[in-house]
């Protein structure tokens, strides 16, 4: 039971909070405010101030509380901002990792072609200078002495 008169009163806090940060009521507290100027109003000075005095005396704990409940379900949201934010960075911290796993490997791999394209490039010679030397070797045995 406590509960339900509780979210009751936090509802209506809310709510009366949202409704006392509105413009048409600072308008409308600004027109109060200027009836008594005016001669129709004067002998109800002592209503108007009273009736002012009397809002002012319960919209201040009241805008006090509702802004103290907004404040704990922005504070609530951005609890769950932060645990969503700190979850993506551990995936982007992960997936950095691996990426940089991945490049390392890369550059492993790179260097592996290296080697073999430095011992392509000697077999190229070796069999370059074989074959020069077979060529060598055939004109000899077949030229025609002269």
């Amino acid at each position: 039971m406590s509960s339900r008169l509780m979210q009751a009163n936090e509802a209506v806090a809310v709510w009366l909070t949202k409704a006392f940060g509105t413009m048409w009521l600072c308008y409308g507290f600004m027109v109060y405010g200027l009836l008594p100027a005016f001669a129709l109003f004067r002998p109800y000075q002592e209503v108007f101030l009273y009736w002012s005095n009397w809002i002012q005396l319960w919209s201040l704990p009241l805008i006090l509380v509702g802004t103290n409940i907004l404040g704990r379900s922005a504070e609530a949201r951005s609890a769950l901002d932060h645990e969503r934010l700190e979850a993506s960075y551990e995936e982007q911290q992960r997936t950095y990792s691996r990426l940089i796993e991945l490049l390392q490997r890369q550059e492993e791999i790179m260097a592996d072609m290296g080697k073999q394209d430095r011992i392509l490039d000697a077999q190229d010679a070796v069999l370059a200078e074989q074959t020069n030397l077979i060529k060598s070797l055939t004109l000899s045995l077949y030229a025609k002495p002269v």
